[in-house]
């Protein structure tokens, strides 16, 4: 089998519209985390800037846009061409908007272009070149080719870029800085850009055309590149958020640029090899095991780095909060209601090294403006509810990711954002004195129940930060105010339901009604987002045997949905309403734990062939290869973790539910030589529930494994078959809540609190 990185096709998930998502991603080429990605660009004005089915390319876009709903940033669309006499000719006169575009463009065969995560290549259809672009870090290498098939001509390049950017000339070196920001909260932010021709070749500018909606393009002569003796055009490009004169010193700190271009392509190959390698799985059918691997790069294309070096090789950024030069990591184009799910809890495994930096990009946006991030694209965003950056804070903690002293600075901070109503309706919690006050959020503040169950869960985060830091008093407050979910709970529908200041439930409820008091979705897809407390959850329910009933309903009724809340009807609900597991919408994030809800009523088989179904069925290996949104790589990393048979329900807890692996064989590559593998006794695709389990050579009866397990190494079998046991999991089997041990853990708080006052 090919190694991973070259089956790996980056338009997997590209065939999107505004009325329908089957991913909308687009093909990116980087190195994992890195600081800019690089697309070819199909659709110039529009935000889904590449369609997989366009056959007209305008140039490779060097973009920093983390979806279509947030927009870009700080871009560039670069493009060379080889012109005739007459376009030439052309270019000496002044150039229309649409000409210009027009004289850039040229068709191309997708068929023959290569879009891999750090190599992208196709050809100019127009002229016959090659142009292909090959990503580091901070920058990335270009090379043109010509087709001597083709006839000789001249050789220009143009750059879109802001309006309200600059460029300045000077030999075989162009730089440029551009600012357009999609969004953002202070608009300070832009990128500087350094690019190099080789020796013999200067840029010479021919014309700059006003583009309208505040874009230029550039147009400019490669002077010289006949005297070039290699066969081929060799650019190197370099940014910087920080000034020119670091892009300079970007340069010299690099191991890439001044490289040979097969060594530049080899160094960012490896870079991709060395993240894919973490995983390693075995499947009789390669399909599959290619789709694992395509998941896994979406995995490491977010969070984008934002910072860079000093001369004296510490970490520093320039703040688009400050708009200063500011010491330390920072990383932007994440959205932490997305990502806490699935994303961090997976880096936590395989990049565990990377988590400490992530919390200090975190904690720079504290320190800088006061709360902590909810949607970074370049600063806060302020999309959807809630402050959920608390679990993937209190995953780190817990899992003992990060030093102490940055332990307890982050915890501060959360303590902030939860306690401190910000002026700024981007921040913080909104509505954070009446859910103090009332234990959950009205009806006046839109996304009300959606709002008050992600607050719950965050103060069991900080409880759990502040228990890990020894603030017992506080930890006591906290986890008694996570559970606040209880209030909005109504048992009648046992769905989640609106309350007044007064604490009626609203008259008016259906189930299937979208908007309103619910984001995304209604209350059928956020009533069971109690991630702490699912054994209350269920008791509340009356017991095992109604919530499993609950669960049915869930997913066995129509997959219909009323617009009341919203007006029209939002994408989110068609991507739903076109696949055939009922009101269980993995399309959207906060389904995703929902496969996994009958192992908390003692059901785990029912868990297992509902999570087998969605993974062979609602992931293709094609454009249109998403269920939804892939927002952040979230969903790519819910398939990775649950295809080895993991999922971690409750971040802020050091436990990973046990699924069913759908591997014949699969490996977490750890430091020093050791691994965890998965092993299937008896793969087949019929068999759909895990019979039994050994951890280590022994019987194991648990279903969560803790991450000390994992990152131990060993080896953990299942047997699969096909008809359950219809015994019921007991009570000390099932993974974590609050309510299977919330007395003991209240008892010991006390008795924690007890002995700080008396000084022990």
């Amino acid at each position: 089998m090919s190694a991973p990185y070259q089956t790996i096709d980056t338009r997997w998930g590209t065939r999107n519209s505004h009325r329908l998502g089957q991913g909308n991603t687009l093909p990116y080429t980087g190195v994992p985390f890195g600081m800019n990605h690089f697309v070819l660009e199909t659709r110039p004005r529009e935000a889904r800037f590449f369609h997989p089915e366009d056959g007209t390319a305008f140039g490779i876009r060097l973009t920093h846009q983390p979806s279509p709903w947030m927009g870009d940033f700080a871009w560039v669309t670069w493009q060379v061409a080889c012109l005739t006499d007459k376009e030439w000719d052309q270019l000496k006169s002044p150039l229309s908007a649409e000409a210009s575009r027009e004289l850039a463009s040229s068709g191309y065969r997708g068929d023959l272009a290569q879009f891999r995560p750090g190599f992208l290549s196709y050809q100019r259809l127009r002229d016959g070149l090659q142009v292909a672009c090959c990503p580091t870090r901070d920058g990335a290498s270009l090379k043109v080719t010509p087709d001597r098939r083709y006839p000789k001509g001249h050789w220009v390049m143009s750059l879109v870029l802001a309006q309200s950017g600059w460029y300045e000339l000077e030999g075989r070196q162009l730089s440029f800085y551009t600012n357009q920001l999609a969004g953002s909260k202070y608009g300070q932010y832009g990128q500087y850009s350094s690019m190099q021709a080789p020796e013999g070749v200067s840029f010479k500018l021919c014309q700059v055309v006003s583009l309208g909606e505040g874009l230029q393009q550039l147009w400019l002569e490669l002077d010289g590149i006949e005297a070039v003796p290699s066969q081929f055009l060799h650019l190197e490009w370099v940014t910087s958020y920080i000034s020119p004169d670091q892009l300079e010193l970007n340069y010299q700190q690099s191991n890439f640029f001044g490289q040979s271009w097969d060594q530049q392509c080899a160094q960012t190959e490896a870079a991709w090899e060395a993240y894919l390698s973490r995983l390693t799985v075995s499947h009789r059918e390669d399909k599959l095991v290619n789709r694992f691997y395509h998941c896994l790069y979406r995995t490491a294309t977010f969070p984008q780095a934002a910072y860079e070096w000093s001369e004296a090789g510490e970490p520093i950024h320039q703040s688009p909060y400050t708009g200063k030069l500011e010491p330390g990591y920072f990383f932007t184009n994440n959205g932490y209601w997305d990502t806490f799910r699935t994303n961090y809890p997976l880096y936590a495994l395989i990049v565990p090294e990377m988590v400490p930096l992530f919390l200090e990009g975190i904690l720079a946006v504290a320190r800088e403006d006061g709360f902590l991030p909810k949607w970074l694209s370049p600063d806060e965003r302020g999309l959807m509810p809630g402050t959920l950056v608390d679990a993937v804070i209190a995953d780190a903690i817990v899992k003992g990711l990060v030093p102490e002293e940055l332990a307890q600075e982050l915890y501060q901070a959360m303590l902030y954002t939860a306690e401190t109503e910000s002026g700024h309706h981007l921040e913080g919690r909104q509505g954070a004195g009446d859910y103090r006050r009332l234990g959950y959020l009205p009806a006046s503040y839109g996304e009300s129940v959606n709002k008050s169950l992600d607050y719950a869960y965050s103060d069991f985060c900080i409880s759990q930060v502040a228990q890990a830091l020894g603030d017992w008093e506080r930890a006591k407050d906290y986890r008694q105010q996570s559970l606040n979910y209880r209030q909005l709970f109504d048992d009648e529908s046992g769905l989640m339901r609106a309350k007044d200041q007064e604490g009626h439930f609203l008259d008016s409820f259906v189930s299937q009604a979208w908007g309103g008091p619910y984001t995304e979705g209604s209350a059928w897809q956020q009533s069971f987002a109690v991630y702490h407390n699912l054994a209350d959850l269920v008791a509340l329910h009356g017991g095992d045997a109604a919530f499993y009933q609950q669960l049915q309903a869930l997913v066995n009724q129509p997959a219909s949905y009323r617009v009341d809340g919203y007006g029209y009807e939002i994408h989110e609900m068609l991507e739903m309403a076109r696949r055939d597991w009922g009101q269980l919408a993995l399309s959207n994030q906060p389904s995703f734990h929902l496969p996994y809800l009958p192992i908390y009523a003692g059901y785990p088989h029912m868990a297992h062939q509902l999570l087998k179904s969605l993974m062979l069925e609602a992931f293709k290996l094609e454009e249109e290869g998403y269920i939804g949104d892939e927002d952040n790589g979230s969903l790519s990393a819910w398939f990775v973790l649950s295809s080895l048979g993991i999922y971690a329900v409750t971040p802020g807890t050091n436990q990973y539910v046990l699924g069913i692996s759908i591997w014949d064989r699969a490996s977490l590559n750890l430091s020093e030589g050791r691994s965890f593998q998965w092993t299937t006794l008896n793969p087949s695709q019929v068999l759909n529930v895990v019979l039994s389990r050994q951890l280590n050579g022994r019987d194991y009866a648990a279903h969560f494994l803790t991450y000390e397990d994992i990152m131990a190494g060993g080896q953990l079998e299942q047997e699969l078959g096909l008809l359950p046991s219809i015994k019921p999991l007991e009570a000390s089997l099932r993974p974590f809540s609050l309510a299977l041990n919330g007395q003991r853990e209240y008892n010991s708080l006390d008795c924690k609190i007890e002995e700080e006052a008396h000084g022990n």
